[in-house]
């Protein structure tokens, strides 16, 4: 078999494949023998028909199979000898068939690049001081007063902070955004601004046995778009006023949250909790950053092919769920973030055979046990499950990138952020 391997532009690369004419004949002569044996002919039994009348009768069939198995058979031994990390299926750009048998063609491919080696030099990632400020705790400690709070019911009119209970009837919704017509007693907390706006405005000053129609209008960008552009009349009647009694913050408060014994041991922990919170946003903030670094400073070069398909299944995937776009927007606005996965992808796997990273079987064990006290199951039942969903390649996969991923913050230097850059965080 003769074979040239060209490269064509970018990660292009063109073969010239001929087959000799001995191969196929000897092939197409053990097809014929196989469907001499059984194929069944009118006025003859199963495997007894004259030979030649098979021939005549399918030999183009069997010519059209023939040249389908040997053009797999030697394009899967072109990409082994020459070991091409084919991205995508080839094209046939020419297919001939001479008369003396010689199968000859011409086909493209795309390769994925190859990567000598993942630059990460001279990484720096900038870090701000972390601290808590007095007002944070603050609020956080109005946000557990408010939860732990008890309520009085009153008489008078509702005022801004109270807590209402009402009925609510819906009576128009044109949209027909709303399955549900009726939401018995509601509880509405007007000091709360995750509250529908139009409630906060308009119940205020209403009381036990008051009815008012209410119009809910949501943004046309609202996000959950079965409610955008959506106007919603509700019928209120309100059923009580509720007036939030706030705990003092005692030692007794403190006990009943589970964060402490006395106050200040409960407001310690608050403290301490809210830094742990801004601790793993700069953890996540780092590594979304190192990724970007890396990827940047090895522009590794992305096949076609690939980024295609991701497009392709990302537009079936909006078309699906029955939303108007423009698809080539779509595609334009997602078409670097597409890049930037593969990229990235390349890069880590890459990295990790570049400096010998390893998944251990103590890492995947640490992994699910983790993941079964998170669920609440045993060992035995997380590692059964992930095996029946066949997730153990996937679930090393993951590992191994987050061994790459904190290979590469240890080697990064840590440079304290300027005022500048510690506004824009």
């Amino acid at each position: 078999m003769k074979v040239e391997v060209e490269s064509g532009s970018g990660l292009t690369r063109k073969l010239s494949v001929e087959i000799p004419a001995q191969r196929f004949q000897d092939q197409f002569e053990k097809k014929l023998a196989e469907l001499h044996r059984t194929v069944t002919l009118k006025g003859f039994r199963k495997g007894k028909a004259p030979l030649d009348m098979i021939r005549t009768q399918f030999s183009d069939q069997v010519k059209g199979d023939v040249v389908d198995e040997l053009f797999r058979e030697s394009l899967s031994t072109v990409i082994d000898d020459h070991k091409l990390k084919i991205a995508g299926r080839p094209t046939v750009t020419a297919l001939d068939l001479a008369d003396d048998g010689t199968l000859s063609y011409k086909a493209e491919l795309e390769v994925f690049p190859e990567i000598e080696r993942v630059n990460y030099d001279g990484l720096a990632l900038q870090v701000s001081e972390l601290k808590v400020e007095d007002s944070e705790v603050n609020d956080m400690v109005e946000y557990f007063r408010k939860n732990y709070s008890d309520f009085r019911v009153l008489s008078r009119p509702a005022t801004e902070n109270d807590v209402l209970v009402v009925d609510l009837v819906k009576v128009a919704d044109p949209k027909k955004a709303l399955p549900t017509e009726s939401f018995p007693d509601s509880r509405v907390d007007l000091a709360n601004p995750a509250t529908i706006k139009e409630f906060r405005q308009q119940l205020p000053g209403m009381k036990a046995g008051d009815e008012r129609e209410i119009e809910v209008v949501y943004d046309d960008d609202y996000s959950d778009k079965t409610f955008a552009g959506a106007r919603i009349t509700y019928k209120c009647t309100v059923k009580s006023v509720n007036e939030r009694i706030l705990p003092p913050v005692d030692d007794a408060f403190a006990k009943r949250t589970g964060l402490g014994e006395t106050a200040l041991e409960f407001k310690l922990k608050i403290r301490e909790r809210l830094l742990k919170e801004k601790e793993a946003v700069q953890r996540r903030d780092h590594r979304r950053e190192i990724v970007d670094l890396v990827c940047s400073r090895n522009e590794v070069p992305i096949p076609k092919g690939p980024i295609e398909d991701y497009l392709d299944h990302l537009v079936k995937d909006f078309k699906e769920q029955g939303e108007e776009f423009d698809e080539q927007k779509l595609r334009e606005q997602y078409l670097p973030v597409g890049v930037k996965s593969m990229r990235w992808d390349l890069i880590w796997r890459k990295l990790a055979e570049q400096e010998k990273i390893e998944v251990s079987p103590e890492d995947t064990e640490n992994w699910i046990k983790g993941f079964a006290a998170y669920h609440n199951v045993t060992v035995d039942e997380a590692r059964d499950n992930l095996q029946k969903a066949r997730r153990m390649r996937e679930l090393r996969d993951s590992i191994l990138e987050e061994k790459v991923v904190n290979f590469l913050l240890g080697k990064a230097s840590l440079v304290p952020a300027t005022k500048q850059e510690k506004d824009l965080r």
